[in-house]
């Protein structure tokens, strides 16, 4: 929950507060909530500014009240980590720690100068781009098939988790030297 959602809900408790303080009080004494209701309509009621200020500030309290009820009905998933369940309790691993595993495991294979992984939760599996820079005069296509396959076992046999998917993007060929061309 953000900052601005706790402060409207420390507010809007502090006000459901005094409406139960005023309850408890008309319990005690019933006479209140006929001096309330008198004073509500034939003061407040009666002239139209302070009716739509009332009827504003209703609005708002209603609002409020929609907005901290959907609140509670987000989803429990955590968008940074997977959650695997077991008799003892529960595992978090996060999206960081896979991406080092396919980081590392794609470095390892020959001919990938620099390579960078990012992965995306899909449901309870992962999806997982590899983005590399690969060696002058390496045949592309079976490096990548390589490097899908071995992402996807190294990452499934460390973690436990299924991946769905491994993207490679070969961004570059390293040739040595950086080029500054103009565009």
């Amino acid at each position: 929950m953000n900052i601005i959602l706790r402060v409207l809900l420390a507010i809007y408790a502090f006000f459901l507060t005094l409406a139960s303080m005023f309850a408890m009080l008309v319990t005690i004494r019933s006479d209140i909530l006929t001096d309330t209701y008198t004073y509500l309509y034939e003061e407040v009621l009666a002239n139209r500014n302070p009716s739509i200020v009332m009827f504003i500030i209703a609005s708002i309290f209603f609002c409020l009240s929609l907005t901290f009820l959907l609140s509670g009905f987000k989803p429990e998933g955590d968008k940074k980590a997977i959650i695997k369940y077991n008799k003892n309790g529960d595992i978090r691993i996060t999206l960081n720690s896979i991406e080092n595993i396919a980081l590392a495991t794609s470095r390892k294979l020959s001919g990938i100068r620099d390579s960078k992984a990012y992965v995306t939760k899909v449901g309870e599996s992962v999806s997982i781009t590899v983005k590399a820079i690969v060696l002058p005069e390496i045949n592309i296509p079976l490096l990548s098939e390589d490097m899908q396959v071995k992402v996807k076992s190294s990452v499934e046999e460390c973690t436990g988790v299924q991946v769905e998917s491994v993207k490679v993007l070969v961004e570059s060929i390293f040739t040595g030297y950086k080029s500054s061309r103009v565009e």
